[in-house]
């Protein structure tokens, strides 16, 4: 077969013919190289087993951690006002109250417990 492409026989022709010869003498380039692939192959296990874990323990984690007591907080409310309804969640406390002005939404922080805003409904 070989005889109709003009190419030699894969079986007559030597590695060692073709090869350069500073390579194949010194068999340093190979272990450096080898030493390289193991290294950079490493890495790579070791970086994709970091940022795996890094996504697993942010997923897994809640927001933020709670404080372990903020002791007793006051919170001012408007003279006359009652409380018509609380919605507890993780980043905030709702308080829905009513007063002589009208509706009023309170802002509370969970964690910390301190007032983090108000909101004043009114009707156009």
């Amino acid at each position: 077969m070989s005889q109709d492409t003009g190419n030699p026989p894969a079986a007559e022709t030597s590695s060692e013919d073709n090869a350069d010869p500073d390579l194949t003498s010194n068999p340093r380039y190979v272990r450096i190289l080898l030493v390289t692939v193991i290294l950079l192959g490493v890495l790579l296990v070791g970086g994709a087993a970091v940022v795996i874990s890094t996504v697993i323990a942010r997923l897994s984690a809640p927001e933020a951690p709670a404080a372990p007591d903020f002791g007793t907080m006051t919170i001012n409310i408007p003279k006359g006002a009652r409380l018509i309804d609380v919605d507890n969640g993780a980043a905030r406390i709702i308080l829905r109250l009513e007063d002589k002005d009208g509706p009023l939404l309170l802002l509370l922080d969970p964690r910390k417990g301190h007032e983090t805003g108000r909101i004043r409904l009114t009707e156009k």
